[in-house]
């Protein structure tokens, strides 16, 4: 399972929305200040990015809570959304490559193939992976657990 800790921004019913900030390899690593690709990492990670996820335990806005998602989970979603867009362009480009050459068209004829060919496959992997991948899952609420251990210590 790979968890996160997020904050909680919003509380609706039994659905929660929470906050984080990206995280790349290069953030962990020495060299970030003189390597490009840890320069470019720190130019792009400042967004914050928001979830949606089920949550059935009580949460207020601003509480930090741990999700997760499981590892088989997060390399099916990558390999549909990296695989499955490459594979229909080339299977555009090779159909369009055979036409062209049983037609006897002009070569400029594989490009909006191409284009057609990877756009659709982007589509189509944005929809299989919303049934392929599941939905992070709320593991832990962080913020009353400080507060008991706050009160613990304090002796209250």
């Amino acid at each position: 399972m790979i968890e996160r800790d997020v904050e909680v921004v919003a509380v609706a019913k039994e659905r929660i929305q929470v906050q984080f900030r990206r995280q790349s390899s290069c953030d962990g690593c020495h060299n970030q200040d003189d390597c490009g690709s840890g320069q470019l990492s720190k130019a792009l990670s400042n967004r914050l990015e928001r979830l949606e996820l089920s949550c059935f335990e009580p949460v207020a806005k601003g509480d930090f809570v741990r999700v997760g998602i499981s590892e088989q989970s997060l390399v099916r979603g990558t390999l549909v959304l990296y695989l499955l867009p490459l594979l229909c362009l080339i299977g555009a480009a090779l159909l369009a490559s055979s036409l062209v050459d049983a037609w006897q068209l002009s070569e400029l004829w594989v490009l909006p193939a191409l284009v057609a060919g990877g756009y659709g496959g982007f589509k189509w992997a944005g929809h299989l992976a919303t049934s392929l991948v599941e939905e992070p899952k709320l593991i832990k609420v962080l913020s009353r657990e400080k507060e008991r251990l706050s009160v613990a210590v304090s002796g209250g």
